[in-house]
């Protein structure tokens, strides 16, 4: 079953197949192979069915629609709160940077569920700052580890540097993630999400 294993990572270029061979076998579940991924940088302590507290420093992020966001129906974050839900890292190249660039930032899926999604929910609205807005389907965020990336190679993304959340896909280890299918996703200046 080993030499198996190593065949298929030869035969198969790329992390993430490898990964995927695996979990066919029962050797590794899509959450390790997800993990796999990232790197952890900090652990979650907001968690699901937490209220989310008032922000007390500029909100970044406002997310409302078919989720548990309190008596007013909208989840607003500051950059602390945000970081609350645990830090990821990677390192991917996108179309809009030179080179492979360092992006920490929140897991999307993470977000969903610690606001308790409704599991019927089938899209995300996705609206920046200048009002662009795109739907993506919510299975983007359950089958990739698409964050909402704060940090570029260490330093916090200002406005003019596409902060201060990017929707950052990994497509270092799936390659189909820098398709033209989704670049439009790769939303930057993130204000507002809309569950539905």
């Amino acid at each position: 079953m080993q030499r198996l294993f190593l065949l298929a990572a030869r035969i198969i270029s790329g992390r993430a197949a490898f990964f995927a061979i695996l979990g066919l076998f029962g050797q590794i579940d899509p959450v390790s192979a997800q993990s796999a991924v990232y790197e952890v940088v900090s652990e979650q302590t907001l968690m699901p069915g937490d209220p989310v507290p008032k922000p007390e420093g500029p909100m970044v992020l406002r997310v409302s629609g078919r989720v548990d966001a309190g008596e007013d129906g909208v989840a607003a974050f500051d950059m602390p709160t945000l970081e609350r839900l645990g830090v990821v890292r990677f390192t991917t190249s996108t179309n809009w940077t030179e080179g492979k660039v360092v992006f920490e930032g929140v897991l999307l899926s993470r977000l969903l569920e610690v606001l308790g999604a409704e599991a019927d929910a089938t899209r995300l609205i996705l609206t920046a700052l200048n009002d662009y807005s795109i739907p993506i389907p919510i299975s983007d965020a359950r089958d990739w580890p698409v964050i909402l990336a704060f940090k570029e190679n260490g330093a916090y993304m200002s406005r003019r540097e596409r902060g201060p959340l990017w929707v950052v896909y990994p497509q270092h280890a799936y390659p189909e993630l820098g398709s033209r299918e989704y670049l439009s996703r790769w939303v930057w200046q993130l204000a507002k999400i809309t569950v539905e």
